[in-house]
Order: C-alpha cells, then structure tokens, then sequence
C-alpha cells in the first residue's frame, strides 16, 4: 500500500519547523572510529561486494557458533516497494573481523535445489532466536512480495542451527515445514519473537503491509509453528494496511508479552490476557500511542523504572512515549509525545528503522533512527543518533542529537559526520570487538560501514579460536588454548594444546598471517602464515597435552608490538598413525596488549 502524496507533503511541513534546543557544542559523551578492514570474504579479502552493496539491507545479531563472539545476519532486497530478490549474507565474527561464510555455513537446506542464504529471497527484517530451546540461535527471515512463488520462497523462513559436533561448529540449515502454509502468500514487513503463551517457547509475531494481514504463529514447543488465524488476536488487531514493524514484550508488567505494531501510520498495542495466555483483548485494544504517520517503533527502557517505553519514526517529527502506569484494563497509561531535541539543525523529515539502545554504558538507552523509508524511493537525509542525558529515574529524560559545532563537524556521536550517515536503511550495534562496549554497523544505499565504539579499547578477551584440523591416531581432533594475558607486565600468557597422543614432540608456533581457509600440513590443517616463528619443543604428558609458557619479556616474543596480531597453532608427531606422519590442532589468534 502507498502511502498518499498529500499526507506525506502534510508530513514534510512538520518536519520543517522542528526546534533546535540551546545547548553546548561539542559534548563528546561518545566516540567512534571507522572500522575499516572489518569485513572480509572467506579468502581473508576486503569484501567489495558487501561495503559497496546498494540493496535494502536489515540486520540481526547473535552469538550463533557459541564461541563468545557476536555475529551478524544481513537479509537483503531489492529497495522499497518491489520483487527484487538477492542472497542474504552470515557473518562470522572471527576476531573481532566480519567473515562471510554464507557458503560454508548457510548453504544447507531440506529443500531440493535450495541453497539457503544463497537462494534469493526478498527478505526485509530477520529475527536471531533459540525456536527449538536447544541452546544454539535459530534465524528466522521475513519474506515480502514474492506472490505465486513456492512456500519456501514465498513464506517466512526457518535456518535450525546444527550445533557442534567434535566441538566443530556444523552451521545453519533451512528447514521449510517450520513455517505452515498461508492462505495467500505474505507481505510481511516485520518479525517479533517472544513467548506470549507462557510456555517457554518463542512464539512468531508477522507484521504485513497490504495482502494477508498480520500472523501470530505459536511455537509448538521444538521450533515448528503453528497459525493462530484470527482465534487468538481477532481480526480488527491483526489489520494493518501498512504494517512495517513489530515487538514482542511486556508492556503492562503483567508477566506476558503483549504485541505492539505499527499498522496503517500508527504504533498500537495489543495486550495479552493473564487469564489467558496468548490469547489478546480487543476490549483494552490501544489502536494508537503515536501520531498517525509513524512507520516504524521500537521499545525500550528510557528513563530506566522497569517499565517498556516506545520510540517511533514519523514523516514528520520522530518522538518518545513515555510508560507510567497501568489503568484497570490493563492498558499502559501514556504521558504525552515527546520529540527529539537538537544542538544543531532538526529532525529532516520521513524516517526509517529505530532502535533503542545503549551506546555509551551509562545505564541511560539511547536511540537511533535510520531515515530511508520501507515504500518511498530517496536516500538524500540521514540517520539520526540521539544522546539519553539521564537523570532522576522515572522521569521524563531529554534526548538530544549532540554535534561538535554548528556546522560541518560529528552528529550524534563524535566521529562521525553528517555525509558518513546519509541514506540508512538499518542499523545494528554489536560488541564486535569484544571490549565490552558497543560498535556500529551502517546499512546504507552506498554499501556497509562498520564504526568502532571507543568507550572501551582494551578487549575482554585477547584471544580468539578458529579453524579446523583432522582427527589424530587417539581418535580425537586437537585444539589449541591458552590462558593468561598476552603481554609483558602479567606474563603468564600461556599456549595449550589438548587431545594429543601421550608423550610426543610438540611444536607450538605463531605467525604474522591468518589463514582464512586450511592448508594441508601433515594429517592436519595449517591455518598460520606469513613469517612463522617456532618455539622450543615441549612434550605431551601422560593425558596428551602440551603447554608452553610465553615470555613477552625476552625474544622472539619480546619482539611482537603491542596491539599486533600473531596467529598460533601445535604441531605434533604422531607415530602411531604411521612412520612420519604429524598432526597440527587448530589455531588460536592472539593480541599483544602492553
């Protein structure tokens, strides 16, 4: 459905008049660096194809491999309103480094001839969930405007996580009978996960613009889903018209999760029943909590007393909502709207995808808005990254876009310039390199741009494992450690191999080059190059594991600078599979960090 010209021109004039509000210059209350090199192909290069990717672009985040490190799932289509169908990418967080393994563990699929993330689909949000209860993140996409199409293309679709196996992570697989057929192919724009029946289980929320409705599907308890139709929210709350986004939480702090949308302009609130779960009163029905061209919300926290608040975009002024009780039906009694203040400029106009999130650590969320639309082509204005300035909790707390000067320096956060967020269709912030504070990923109609949050510098973890290798003759495949801090003031960092055979040479090494697919080196796999270095030879003890103690204060390691890279892995012999014959463990990448 689109949206009229005279109630969009109508919009526009609001976004005019927005306010600047008096305030200092220059509050640096957060800084950000390009992440340039973030995101790479399987081959360890700069992936082009990803930073200069012109398609709407939506984003997931989740720890999927369980190794600690938070990954990211891109879906993609072609822009607004269309049919345009394009591959979707996983990638691996390695190291603090985006890798695409699209192909490697996102291919597997029950479908003949599908292949997964690199079957075209038109997906436009996607969902990082545990559907099976299994322990290991599902994803779950939205399938939009793929009319007369099969089911597995045309329907929501369900990647099960496949776990480990031998401590290897096997990837995802798309399985289609998770998703029951609709009566008419969907238009969905938005996907919420969350239990609304009380059973532990993630339930699907489906928010559709213009050809089936919204859908809440219930999860039957091991990731399959089944179609409440209209018998649990009735038909008057499923219509949307315009449906473009969706959450699943507990609004009125009754211990269910209620579901709040937007559908045709405005952000409504359906209410889960305590005497029912997953069952939703038309009764305490709230149609709308915001202004009536608001296309997209999401909720959060915002002055920190326990109770879910609502952001959302409009055509004309972008606000906040504020939850301050419960009435007698269970509704959420709202204070009035409030919009966004300003050190320099104003609010420009229609907005996109928002999120609320805290960037800077203090306990305050904060918020970003993305500008470019769902429906109406243009890429000309530019995110929006509002400051939380905290105070009493419970209150009404300002948010203010901050900037280094009036014109022409950073928006929003330090660092960042107003050219570096024109035309953004999503957002995403993960911890991508693992230092406790939150980074950037910037979907735009130019491509990808990662930024780095430099709240926190020093990572939590200096040390990341990767790679594969064979099994050995004791019928186990050997992985590599460590413990410690890699550095010259601690120097207790320490490389440990385990799953060797009993009383045998081993070599640890390290070189200055990650390999991003294995050699071939003896019966194992090489995943260190560029110049090895070899460190004395150790034995394994009587349960085949080798340790060897690192000192950064004397050479070679003295030698590696601080902040630098090195890439180990162990190198064993293994006689009993042979005259000759070796094996190596996996690898280990550490940062030297003083």
């Amino acid at each position: 459905m689109i949206r009229s010209a005279q109630f969009l021109r109508s919009a526009l004039v609001l976004a005019l008049g927005a306010p600047a509000a008096l305030a200092q210059f220059d509050n640096q209350w957060v800084a950000f660096t390009p992440g340039t090199g973030r995101i790479k192909d399987a081959n360890g290069a700069d992936a082009s194809y990803i930073l200069t990717d012109p398609q709407e672009k939506d984003y997931a985040a989740g720890d999927l491999d369980n190794d600690g490190w938070t990954d990211l799932v891109v879906v993609r289509k072609q822009p607004y309103t269309t049919t345009g169908a394009f591959p979707n990418y996983l990638l691996m967080n390695e190291g603090g480094i985006l890798v695409d393994r699209s192909a490697q563990f996102a291919s597997d699929s029950d479908v003949p001839g599908d292949l997964g993330f690199l079957t075209a689909t038109n997906d436009r949000d996607v969902a990082i969930v545990d559907v099976n209860l299994d322990g290991w993140l599902d994803v779950v996409t939205c399938t939009t405007l793929a009319d007369g199409l099969p089911h597995h293309i045309s329907h929501p679709r369900v990647y099960i996580n496949k776990g480990s196996i031998n401590g290897v992570w096997q990837g995802l697989r798309f399985e289609d009978a998770r998703i029951p057929i609709f009566p008419t192919a969907p238009h969905f724009c938005a996907v919420a996960a969350g239990d609304v029946n009380g059973d532990g289980a993630p339930d699907l929320y489906f928010a559709d613009y213009g050809n089936l409705d919204d859908r809440l599907l219930l999860n039957t308890g091991n990731g399959f889903f089944v179609d409440t139709g209209t018998s649990n929210i009735n038909a008057t709350m499923l219509s949307t018209g315009f449906g473009t986004a969706a959450n699943i939480a507990d609004m009125n702090m009754d211990g269910f999760g209620d579901v709040i949308r937007n559908q045709a302009g405005a952000t409504s609130v359906a209410y889960n029943t305590t005497a029912n779960p997953g069952f939703f009163s038309q009764v305490s029905f709230q149609s709308s909590v915001s202004l009536g061209s608001t296309y997209h919300s999401d909720v959060g926290d915002l002055n920190r007393d326990g109770r879910p608040d609502v952001i959302f975009s409009e055509d004309g002024l972008d606000g906040y909502r504020f939850n301050t009780a419960t009435d007698a039906l269970g509704r959420v009694i709202w204070n009035p709207i409030h919009n966004y203040s300003f050190v320099s400029g104003s609010d420009d106009g229609i907005g996109g995808a928002c999120h609320i999130v805290d960037l800077d650590g203090d306990g305050w969320p904060d918020t970003m808005h993305a500008n470019v639309d769902v429906d109406i082509p243009g890429c000309g204005s530019r995110l929006h990254i509002y400051h939380n300035l905290g105070g009493t909790i419970g209150t009404d707390v300002v948010l203010r876009e901050e900037a280094g000067s009036a014109t022409g320096a950073w928006r929003g956060v330090s660092g960042i310039l107003p050219a570096d967020m024109v035309g953004v269709y999503d957002t995403q912030t993960l911890d991508l390199d693992h230092d406790g504070d939150l980074d950037m990923v910037f979907g735009r109609c130019t491509g990808t741009t990662i930024w780095i949050n430099q709240k926190i510098t020093t990572p939590t973890d200096a040390t990341f494992a990767y790679g594969a290798t064979n099994p050995n003759s004791t019928g186990q495949r050997a992985g590599i450690s460590a413990s410690g801090t890699p550095g010259a003031t601690q120097n207790d960092f320490v490389l440990r191999a385990d799953g060797l055979p009993a009383s045998k040479p081993t070599i640890f090494l390290y070189g200055t080059t990650r390999l991003w697919s294995g050699v071939p080196f003896g019966d194992g796999q090489r995943w260190t190059g560029g110049q090895i270095q070899r460190l004395p030879i150790v034995t394994s003890d009587a349960g085949g594991t080798s340790m060897f103690p690192c000192d950064f204060t004397s050479g070679p390691m003295s030698t590696i600078l601080i902040g630098a890279e090195r890439d180990a892995q162990a190198w064993f012999r293994d006689t009993a599979a042979g005259a000759g014959h070796s094996n190596t463990t996996n690898a280990i990448a550490f940062w030297r960090v003083d």
